[in-house]
């Protein structure tokens, strides 16, 4: 039956994020060609190990949130043997006792109707072969016979909406092969798995931890602003901004942005649906536009400091119009 399938299938996955070769993730066209063969994921969930091996970043990983992209930048600033990146739960970054195991904590953030719209767009077009390989064993890709997903946006939420299916489980355990679009961002700040992937799937999340985890990170970045967020970064890391951070200057537009996909395209955005499935998204996201606010009023100060130290104006008056703006309508 499907449940058995799904549990199956879900142990293959763990068992192949174990091995070093078998999630090699080749980044579109855009990537700079020294980052092409980054791993997105550290294949397995052990800390400690990676922390005592000299690993200094902690990288929460929350998918559709600039996870591969954010990867590939830090990993040309401080390579990536420095770095712990995988979708676990922010508790995987320090011990019992609330002690971080990594120097510095990272996370991204992004306006949660956005999110949700591409967590949607990923599992519709299924251009990833790593999704491709475990969703098809579910018969979950576009096309196969038995493709459960429903086959527009708005059906995908009023599904949701009516019936949610509330647990604990990875995008393979499923019954539609995706995403669970209920406060992703907010649960992976706050669910407590230390060794092994989130599974939270739940209508609330504990807005206590949550932004007190938010708090904890040493960087924090917002994938609306992504250029200023890897100036923020790389001022944190290296203690230096290059040319192309200076928003004022030129040299800005020389930045070449590195946007990892997973070679989904689409043209239509949240913006363009109907108010009611709008209205269906901000319920299931009430927690994720709690944080998505503290995130960004967070980031703006961190910014500020950051043109402080160097008197270099990072973010621009467009554009922290901008980010109020997402905030405001998170």
């Amino acid at each position: 039956n499907h449940s058995a399938l799904s549990i199956m299938i879900s142990k293959l996955f763990l068992l192949c994020l174990s091995s070093a070769n078998a999630l090699h993730h080749i980044s579109p066209a855009q990537r700079r060609e020294s980052q092409e063969n980054v791993l997105c994921w550290d294949l397995n969930f052990n800390t400690k190990a990676k922390a005592a091996a000299g690993a200094t970043i902690f990288h929460l990983h929350t998918p559709k949130v600039a996870g591969c992209s954010v990867v590939d930048d830090l990993s040309e600033m401080v390579g990536r043997d420095h770095i712990f990146s995988d979708e676990t739960c922010f508790a995987a970054s320090m011990d019992a006792n609330g002690l971080s195991y990594f120097k510095d904590r990272v996370t991204m953030v992004r306006r949660p109707r956005d999110h949700v719209f591409s967590m949607y767009q990923f599992c519709a077009a299924a251009p990833d072969p790593l999704y491709q390989v475990f969703a098809g064993a579910l018969q979950a890709v576009t096309g196969q016979s038995n493709h459960p997903l429903p086959d527009t946006f708005g059906k995908w939420i009023d599904e949701w909406h009516k019936s949610p299916r509330f647990g604990d489980y990875t995008i393979y355990q499923d019954a539609e092969g995706c995403y669970c679009p209920y406060n992703m961002q907010a649960a992976r700040l706050a669910c407590l798995a230390t060794d092994g992937p989130a599974l939270d799937c739940h209508e609330t999340v504990d807005l206590d931890r949550a932004p007190k985890n938010l708090d904890q990170t040493t960087m924090l970045g917002v994938t609306e602003a992504y250029h200023e967020s890897m100036c923020l970064f790389h001022g944190h890391l290296l203690g230096s901004l290059p040319d192309y951070c200076n928003c004022e200057s030129p040299a800005w537009a020389s930045y070449k942005e590195t946007k990892d996909t997973h070679g989904e395209h689409y043209n239509q955005t949240i913006d363009d649906m109907p108010p009611d499935v709008v209205q269906k998204v901000d319920d299931m996201t009430k927690s994720d536009k709690v944080i998505y606010k503290a995130a960004v009023q967070r980031f703006i100060k961190d910014v500020e400091a950051m043109e402080q130290r160097f008197k270099v104006k990072i973010l621009c008056s467009a554009q922290r119009e901008k980010l109020h703006q997402k905030a405001d309508s998170a």
